[in-house]
């Protein structure tokens, strides 16, 4: 790919990778990309590109005038593309897009841990999905509990740095009897796109069954595509946490949770689901006590345990 571009050398990679791996015709699996484009003079940047809706994306998808790198078939009605200013242009005057941002680099985000005993017990027939650099899956305290379940970066799942498995102990360390499934979607540096992101998220929505709850320990909370995203897989039942700075637990309008404590609040949450596998996201949410804004933490400073799980937590 040539320097051109401009990319990040980040996206650089996970732009190979997908090419290796998601270079086929348009039959079309998910995450698909195609491989027939024309050539441009101009130069061409990464994008994320949302629908209006699923059929507005097929079509659009199957328009070869795009690059598409990525085709998101379940949490989000979109793609990842390659665009010219002037095909940038064309896209946002399209009635079938709802929103067009560029593709960037995704952080780590550094998680801080509560002073809790570790559990003994609890999340038993829950799954906990870590989008993360990978969870090491030898040598770990979590057994048999861990598993690789999905690699974006084209990779084989097994994890490069040790944030992804920090996560996970931390979240294991409150539901040590819950399932780990590894969703790597950054890289060794802690660093990943957007669009693999947007992957993993919607390999969870095609895969998840039964309580689930997925952890994102990562930044990216102003993008559009993954707010989409994220609410799209709440409807289907599994509860999202996410990370947020030096908050202990706060709650968007539709009811994902973003904390500075963000693994724990998952662990906490499956937790809850092994004893109450029936619940959905919107109760589980109202069960965690989480304040609805920044100012309500601020008038509460006397509570900052019980904004994490109620009664103390689990």
């Amino acid at each position: 790919m040539p320097r051109r571009l401009g990319l990040p050398s980040v996206y650089l990679a996970a732009a190979v990778a997908t090419a290796a791996t998601t270079a086929v015709p348009l039959a079309m699996t998910p995450a698909a990309g195609l491989a027939v484009h024309r050539a441009h003079a101009e130069p061409a940047r990464p994008y994320i590109v949302t629908a209006r809706n699923r059929e507005a994306a097929r079509d659009l998808v199957g328009e070869v005038r795009w690059r598409v790198a990525r085709y998101y078939t379940s949490a989000l009605p979109g793609f990842a593309t390659f665009l010219t200013p002037t095909e940038l242009d064309e896209l946002r005057a399209d009635s079938r897009v709802r929103t067009i941002e560029p593709d960037r680099e995704i952080h780590s985000m550094a998680v801080r841990a509560p002073q809790r005993p570790r559990a003994a017990r609890g999340g038993a027939g829950v799954t906990m999905y870590v989008l993360d650099s990978g969870v090491a899956t030898r040598r770990t305290r979590f057994g048999d509990r861990v598993w690789r379940a999905f690699d974006a970066t084209g990779g084989t799942g097994r994890a490069c740095g040790r944030h992804g498995t920090r996560v996970a102990a931390r979240a294991h360390h409150a539901a040590p009897k819950a399932q780990i499934a590894s969703v790597r979607v950054l890289g060794c540096g802690g660093a990943g796109t957007l669009a693999d992101v947007l992957a993993g998220l919607d390999w969870i929505h095609r895969h998840a069954r039964g309580p689930s709850v997925a952890n994102l320990s990562l930044d990216g909370a102003d993008s559009p595509a993954l707010t989409r995203a994220s609410r799209s897989l709440m409807r289907t039942g599994v509860f999202v946490v996410g990370a947020a700075d030096g908050e202990p637990c706060r709650l968007s309008p539709d009811g994902r949770a973003f904390s500075a404590h963000a693994p724990h609040l998952a662990g906490a949450a499956a937790r809850h689901l092994g004893r109450h596998p029936d619940t959905d996201p919107s109760a589980l949410s109202a069960w965690l006590e989480c304040t609805t804004a920044r100012s309500a933490i601020r008038q509460n400073p006397s509570r900052p345990h019980n904004l994490l799980v109620r009664n103390g937590g689990l």
